[in-house]
């Protein structure tokens, strides 16, 4: 069996038809995630309400409001409900910038400018940085000094070097891959004959799925041959073949005087008008194979080879003309 010709929106379309299929059947969220975000939600608007009303109801000069509200400065509050404090605000704010952030990576004219990747790693360092502050914040109001811990990361990060070389290699690997740009989440590529379109670029490894929906996940540091097969114009090119007892001189005829060769105008995929280029060889049986190119986007290139296909199929069984083995005798 040859490899299977369908495009990233051909599958995307068996996708869309399978989603309307099981409609009913969407995945419910879970009874746990369900009480997890009604709990944030409560403590959030709790928070809130003690920290613009509190005043109303209970001691302004308390130790627990004064240690609520982390804009006013106050002496000795509670390290406990301060840290708390604190913490509610920095997933508040991570939330807040994750949310627009992922809005970011569905606008069109941002993602053209800084790609993809670059948003979503923007997204994944404002997720990491929340968790760092947090873990400083339980430390601190654990009467640990975090001074002491900054001051020994140094130390404390040559060691983990030491034994994380593969891990760092990744690391810079796909930092240097979203810098310079060398492909995008939604390129299509070739890595070691592997063609398929970037499904994600992540600090560690980068994911990347064919049409038939088989996900090669490759670590960053062993990327290292890349076709883009995104940023230049494609070619679908097919050969038709045609029946010995037909005349190439009367072919090239009838193409010339059809529209087969303005079809740019009838199909879009099609980035220009098809041309036919003659006779490109011939099997045992004397089969002539015709040669027909027109340029494409990458991600058009297979159903641009059908619509040359098809059209040269009708073109010549408008004509009379024999394709194929036809008329030749079997042995």
């Amino acid at each position: 069996m040859g490899q299977i010709q369908v495009d990233e929106k051909d599958m995307e379309k068996l996708r869309e038809q399978a989603k309307k299929t099981k409609a009913a059947e969407k995945p419910k969220l879970s009874t746990g995630t369900i009480i997890f975000r009604v709990v944030a939600v409560v403590i959030v608007v709790a928070y809130v309400v003690l920290l613009l009303f509190g005043k109303y109801f209970m001691d302004p000069n308390g130790v627990f409001l004064r240690s609520l509200n982390v804009f006013q400065p106050t002496d000795n509050p509670n390290s406990w409900v301060r840290a708390i404090s604190l913490a509610i605000l920095v997933l508040c704010a991570s939330f807040i910038l994750r949310f627009f952030i992922d809005r970011m990576t569905k606008n069109e004219k941002i993602t053209k400018k800084t790609g993809v990747a670059v948003i979503e790693l923007l997204s994944s360092l404002v997720k990491y940085a929340a968790i760092i502050v947090l873990i400083f914040l339980f430390l601190s109001a654990l009467g640990v000094n975090t001074t002491e811990i900054v001051a020994g990361l140094g130390i404390l990060t040559l060691i983990i070097g030491l034994g994380m070389t593969s891990l760092i290699e990744d690391i810079v690997a796909g930092i240097f891959i979203i810098a310079e740009h060398l492909f995008d989440v939604g390129d299509v590529i070739v890595v070691n004959g592997f063609r398929g379109t970037v499904v994600r670029i992540g600090i560690r490894s980068t994911q990347i799925m064919d049409v038939g929906g088989d996900d090669l996940i490759l670590r960053n540091s062993s990327i290292g041959s890349v076709v883009n097969l995104t940023y230049r114009m494609s070619c679908a090119a097919v050969t038709f073949p045609l029946a010995p007892t037909e005349s190439l001189d009367r072919v090239a005829e009838i193409v010339k005087n059809s529209d087969f060769e303005k079809l740019g105008d009838k199909y879009p995929p099609l980035q220009s008008n098809p041309m036919y280029l003659g006779m490109c060889g011939m099997d045992s049986k004397g089969v002539q194979n015709l040669l027909l190119i027109a340029s494409c986007k990458e991600q058009d290139r297979y159903d641009c080879e059908r619509i040359l296909f098809k059209e040269f199929k009708l073109l010549m069984e408008k004509n009379g003309i024999k394709v194929g083995a036809t008329g030749i005798e079997e042995g």
